[in-house]
């Protein structure tokens, strides 16, 4: 039977996990309403810049944390050395960047934005670098938490950044009206508080003690880690890099905020990759061949079906909430095009088909090069569409990649690995969809909910006929009362 600790802590980790993805999501609607379009505009492209140096300054190390920690199990001491050799690396990048940055960082915003945008470095960009920084060593902070089997600190830390992010934006934003001051920071003293935490945190349980030996391991995982999220940061961010100079400022924070919106869209498909995740790595290894199984593909296949459901669901459910929090008109303008931004997201039961298979044969190298290349072709192809047809550009620019990331991920998959499935259920749905969509923004360009409810209903009916089976097999492995 399901032990109540382990339900517990892992609803715990779930929830407190996603709520600085949450306090985002909350302050949006204020960040609409009370800024400009200009300033909402400005303020999208410092957050971006913030998550950006969130990866450098984070090293990924948060990633790697795990394995080392639990491969030290039987020996306290060197596990309280890593702790402390973690800490210190994450000290030593953070003042090297941020001198880096300050020496450059005017040079590279005066390159990168255009002077119709309200971006410049002093002082708001160098705020989102410094934010970044305070963040990533919260973020690293945190995570140890898990393998310190400590929930509760966990809860309380995200807890404590969640309150004070919405409370210390919401006082800036009304005491600073028509400004981004209170945004700006309301993100920067809480990363301050939040920092400090950590600090205190990472002293009680490492003494800052530096163990040189961790370094070879460190880099190898975390180089080609760097590599792959900074990727995936570029296929989320730059369409707006370049949609700057060719779209009002309105319809560019339209488009932003609807895809900030999909941000809950992802965290759903992240908290069912993780739970299926080690299910799937368990059928592996019991198997004991690097292949893939039909108990196996049970997993990604219903992973395709929720999916589909969750993104049609999406397209019907965000306009009403429009409706409700965000009261400028001119942002319903992206609901008619939040099919073809869905269309995109349905490639990710398909890559992470493939990633599940890089992970476990450990070929971090290889995920990191097919993200790299495909984060090049984002950036060719994204700048050329949008040079020429702008808003649609960089929205059909977003589908093309994302077929080619598809394609990279076949063409370089793991040679270790064997793949065997039925490519109907995991490549044949997915581009369904994607036509689909595609086919009703062209003939039907103007959003109407009954063309998403219409929808729903017909790949309801498609999918459980076709994956009924596999739905019930599932769902029965997941209700076996076994202890966990």
């Amino acid at each position: 039977m399901i032990s109540k600790s382990f339900l517990k802590s892992s609803f715990i980790y779930s929830v407190a996990g996603a709520l600085p993805m949450l306090s985002g999501i909350i302050l949006l609607p204020f960040y609409a309403d009370l800024l400009s379009f200009g300033q909402y505009v400005a303020l999208g492209y410092y957050i971006s810049i913030a998550m950006f140096f969130q990866i450098l300054f984070s090293y990924s190390i948060e990633s790697f944390f795990g394995v080392k920690y639990t491969q030290l199990s039987n020996d306290p001491d060197l596990q309280r050395k890593f702790v402390g050799t973690v800490a210190n690396i994450l000290l030593i990048i953070g003042p090297i960047l941020l001198l880096i940055i300050t020496l450059t960082g005017p040079y590279l915003f005066s390159a990168i934005f255009s002077e119709n945008i309200q971006v410049s470095f002093w002082p708001f960009g160098f705020l989102s670098v410094l934010t970044a920084f305070f963040n990533s060593y919260f973020k690293t902070c945190t995570h140890t938490f898990i393998y310190f089997n400590k929930p509760e600190l966990f809860l309380g830390f995200n807890l404590s950044n969640f309150f004070l992010t919405i409370i210390f934006s919401l006082a800036g934003l009304y005491m600073f009206p028509q400004t981004i001051i209170g945004p700006m920071y309301g993100r920067l003293f809480s990363g301050v508080l939040i920092f400090f935490m950590s600090l205190w945190f990472f002293y009680r349980n490492s003494g800052f003690e530096f163990e040189k030996q961790f370094l070879k391991e460190i880099h190898k995982f975390c180089i080609p880690f760097v590599i792959y999220v900074t990727s995936t940061w570029i296929f989320n961010y730059i369409d707006r890099m370049f949609l700057q100079s060719y779209i009002p400022e309105e319809s560019l924070a339209a488009y932003d905020l609807i895809l900030k919106c999909f941000l809950g869209v992802e965290f759903l498909q992240n908290g069912l990759m993780a739970a299926i995740f080690p299910k799937i790595f368990k059928i592996w290894n019991d198997s004991g061949k690097q292949e893939t199984t039909q108990e196996s593909n049970r997993y990604f296949n219903v992973f395709t079906v929720v999916n589909i459901i969750i993104l049609i669901g999406f397209c019907i459910a965000a306009p009403f909430v429009y409706y409700l929090f965000i009261h400028k008109t001119e942002y319903y303008q992206s609901f008619d095009y939040l099919g073809l931004i869905a269309a995109g997201y349905a490639t990710r039961s398909i890559l992470n088909f493939y990633i599940a298979s890089l992970l476990y044969s450990k070929n971090i190298w290889l995920l990191a090069k097919t993200f790299a290349i495909g984060a090049i072709f984002q950036v060719i192809i994204t700048y050329f569409m949008v040079k020429e047809f702008g808003l649609n550009g960089a929205l059909f620019g977003g589908i093309i990649t994302k077929i080619i990331q598809v394609l990279l991920m076949v063409a370089l998959r793991s040679k270790e690995f064997s793949y065997k499935f039925n490519a109907i259920k995991i490549f044949g749905l997915p581009f369904i969809y994607m036509i689909a969509n595609v086919l009703i923004y062209f003939a039907l360009p103007n959003y109407s909910v009954w063309i998403y409810i219409i929808q729903f209903l017909l790949f309801f009916v498609v999918l459980y006929l076709i994956f009924n089976s596999e739905i019930k097999a599932v769902y029965k492995q997941f209700s076996n009362k076994r202890e966990i």
